[in-house]
């Protein structure tokens, strides 16, 4: 699935790859991203190592034929937003690549509709010579991305919902949200819900018992 792009968000984009594209190894930085929309992963490269242990937090570049861990690895900052990563490649005494890949995923977004997409960054590895001297790290030669659906504008046609939550009691109580789009009704809901100390979620697992359109304009 594909996106159009002025000429002026691509050179941007551009500018900002070449920016981030670099990174020695056991530094902390950020990850260049195929949409401007999305939120750029912070990134750690570990040192060039290899572990005798998987460590928990850590993500390793898999050899594709060995199966094993390479020497490079990294960690990711927490994200509300990426998940899912995956890394294979190959390791030499000198150079090695990788592609590594994450999932992107946000369905809270005021303005749009939910996205899920599969984002890869092809890799190369260089730690030829001294590192006093030469570039040892990764560099950064490509970035890709397949979109499960494409991103849309949400509808923001104001429209009035009916809640059902329950009280301190766990009776029923049932209200009424106005806002502009279905999206925005159900954060003013759950907000609601959440700021009066009278009402509480139906469950652990659903704020709402039921969730009724009363209203909508033109409708």
């Amino acid at each position: 699935m594909t996106t159009t792009k002025t000429i002026r968000e691509l050179v941007s984009q551009r500018e900002r790859f070449d920016e981030l594209k670099r990174k020695r190894f056991n530094h902390f930085g950020l990850l260049p991203v195929p949409e401007s929309w999305m939120e750029e992963p912070e990134i750690k490269t570990m040192p060039l190592k290899h572990h005798k242990t998987k460590r928990p937090s850590v993500i390793y570049v898999i050899d594709s034929d060995t199966q094993r861990r390479t020497w490079y690895s990294f960690q990711i900052a927490d994200n509300k937003h990426w998940k899912d990563w995956y890394a294979i490649g190959m390791e030499d005494c000198e150079v090695g690549h990788a592609w590594i890949s994450a999932t992107y995923s946000d369905w809270n977004d005021p303005d749009y509709e939910g996205v899920e997409s599969r984002v890869t960054w092809y890799v190369s590895f260089a730690h030829d010579g001294s590192p006093q001297h030469e570039f040892w790290g990764w560099h950064i030669n490509e970035v890709s991305v397949s979109h499960a659906y494409e991103r849309k504008l949400r509808n923001k046609t104001p429209m009035t919902y009916q809640y059902e939550c329950i009280d301190i009691d766990g009776k029923p109580v049932e209200f009424k949200i106005t806002a502009d789009g279905y999206h925005a009704c159900q954060v003013n809901a759950k907000a609601k819900v959440d700021a009066d100390p009278n009402l509480f979620p139906f469950s652990e697992n659903s704020y709402f018992r039921s969730v009724m359109l009363v209203h909508m304009k033109g409708g």
